[in-house]
């Protein structure tokens, strides 16, 4: 059975630095954020799609999308016709 991709054996046994569990010689291990282990631990590549999701939620969450906008002016229980200025 082929490895993962980015994946190996480990030649010796070793703690991964993610989970700080120890693996065994032998054990398929991959590249995690400071060494190598367990493949389970290692960070999921995002998608195009994730990736604009993680940003545009960024924006909102910063303010950052809403401060060109003016306040609102509608009063509360009163319909949007009855609370802006005639024309």
């Amino acid at each position: 059975m082929p490895l993962p991709r980015g994946s190996l054996r480990a030649a010796y046994g070793g703690t991964c630095p993610a989970c700080f569990k120890d693996y065994a010689k032998g054990k398929v291990i991959t590249k995690v954020t400071e060494g190598w282990g367990h493949p389970s631990r290692a960070p999921r590549r995002l998608s195009a799609a994730e990736r604009e999701v993680a940003r545009n939620k960024a924006r909102i969450e910063s303010g950052e999308t809403f401060r060109g906008q003016k306040p609102s002016d509608w009063r509360r229980g009163a319909s949007p016709s009855s609370t802006r200025p005639a024309r």
